[in-house]
């Protein structure tokens, strides 16, 4: 593994943070694909999770909420970003290279998409005042745990996917090995 010079660090980071937000900024102001501009805004800091600069990453995470929070129209888009998208590929990177047991692995993650997901719902609940009680789900609350559960492991994949799209097809276009 070839590190990163910092001037290729700081150029990667600048690259991911103006990726990163310009897919923010597409889920917030388009009406549709929605989910996979989301998507694709958490797949940027993985370009340098695959460099072993993790501090990079979350440097590249912090930036890119930040200048979403003074570019979005609406502030509320950003949430998916902040409380999920956008530091998921971080711990999922660094989980996969330290842990090598794929089923605690992939429990580890369920734990950490939910707990998020739950902060999500306690900031929408307490500091929006977002009204539970009117929120009504059109299958059973068990039901809707489920499918959240499902839909985590199907973004891990996805996740997985992409993260090999990368490395095999783009990495070393973006990054030349000599």
């Amino acid at each position: 593994m070839l590190k990163l010079s910092p001037t290729k660090q700081i150029t990667l980071s600048a690259m991911c943070i103006a990726l990163t937000v310009l897919s923010i900024y597409a889920a917030a102001v388009l009406p549709t694909m929605r989910i996979a501009s989301y998507f694709l805004s958490s797949i940027f800091v993985f370009v340098l999770c695959a460099e072993h600069a993790y501090l990079s990453a979350v440097l590249v995470f912090i930036a890119s909420a930040g200048l979403g929070f003074l570019l979005l129209p609406s502030k509320t888009a950003l949430i998916p970003y902040v409380f999920l998208f956008g530091h998921y590929g971080i711990f999922k990177t660094f989980l996969d290279a330290r842990l090598h047991d794929r089923f605690v692995g992939t429990i580890l993650k369920l734990l950490y998409c939910n707990a998020f997901f739950a902060l999500a719902v306690l900031l929408a609940v307490f500091v929006m005042e977002f009204d539970l009680t009117t929120f009504e789900l059109p299958i059973p609350l068990w039901a809707f745990v489920l499918l959240l559960q499902a839909a985590f492991l199907v973004y891990d994949l996805v996740y997985l996917i992409c993260q090999k799209i990368y490395i095999s097809r783009i990495r070393n276009a973006i990054i030349p090995r000599r």
